[in-house]
């Protein structure tokens, strides 16, 4: 059943009756689609505007790739770049009034840390072979297997939760704020107390949004940065892992 209440129906209509969380992952993935389509249809030689944009962006990931993962980097593009497109678009949607982040669900932020776990290992036994890659779970030094095999075992575990309640925990907590401001001047504005009082409430809850939704906008940037950091990160270990050994 979606959660959208009268207003948000009237504002946002969801043909589909799907829930919201997901309804509104379609809009941020559309936007994408829709972006790039944009830039694909408009290329030109001299490039102006849109491709500009979206050529630093794209050269910003490399750059950042091969930073953490050396000449191998820029192979990863279309995963990095997506991940991050994905959830900095999922955090700006919840500063628009009636749309709500996608990235504010915690199962929404799981299935992105899933998507890094299981890219984590797969590119890791692509690169080593089931086996090879395996073994530096027990070592060296392999006298220790028995200790070492379940404890890096459970840190792996771990990643794809320490990366989803991050993430959620974060952008919930911008959408709380946001929400409680907008209920507050909503407040005042209909409550019966001295007019000097009401308008000192009112001026000061609106000086304070824009000020919240400023650092929610970058909130929304850092989260997005620290999360396709982090799979640089796991994904370069795994990487360099294979090739060590």
């Amino acid at each position: 059943m979606n959660e959208a209440g009268p207003l948000r129906e009237f504002l946002i209509p969801n043909p589909f009756n799907v829930p919201e969380v997901v309804y509104m992952s379609w809009i941020v993935m559309t936007l994408i689609i829709v972006f790039f389509l944009i830039v694909r249809l408009t290329l030109k030689r001299l490039p102006g505007g849109i491709q500009n944009v979206s050529e630093f962006f794209l050269e910003w990931i490399i750059s950042r790739s091969e930073e953490y993962m050396g000449k191998e980097g820029p192979r990863f593009l279309p995963l990095f770049a997506l991940l991050f497109l994905f959830i900095f678009i999922s955090n700006l949607l919840g500063l628009i009034p009636g749309f709500k982040s996608p990235t504010s669900n915690i199962n929404v932020t799981l299935g992105l840390g899933l998507i890094i776990f299981f890219s984590t290992h797969y590119f890791g036994i692509r690169a080593k072979g089931f086996f090879g890659y395996f073994k530096h779970f027990a070592g060296p030094p392999y006298w220790l297997a028995p200790l070492l095999f379940p404890i890096h075992i459970i840190g792996e575990l771990i990643r794809p939760l320490s990366l989803a309640f991050r993430l959620f925990g974060n952008i919930l907590a911008k959408e709380i704020l946001l929400g409680i401001l907008a209920t507050l001047l909503v407040t005042f504005a209909f409550t019966d107390m001295p007019w000097i009082v009401q308008k000192m409430l009112e001026t000061g809850s609106l000086i304070l949004r824009p000020l919240i939704m400023l650092l929610g906008g970058l909130v929304c940037f850092i989260q997005a940065l620290v999360f396709t950091m982090l799979a640089m990160v796991y994904i370069a270990g795994a990487v360099a892992t294979g090739e060590e050994h």
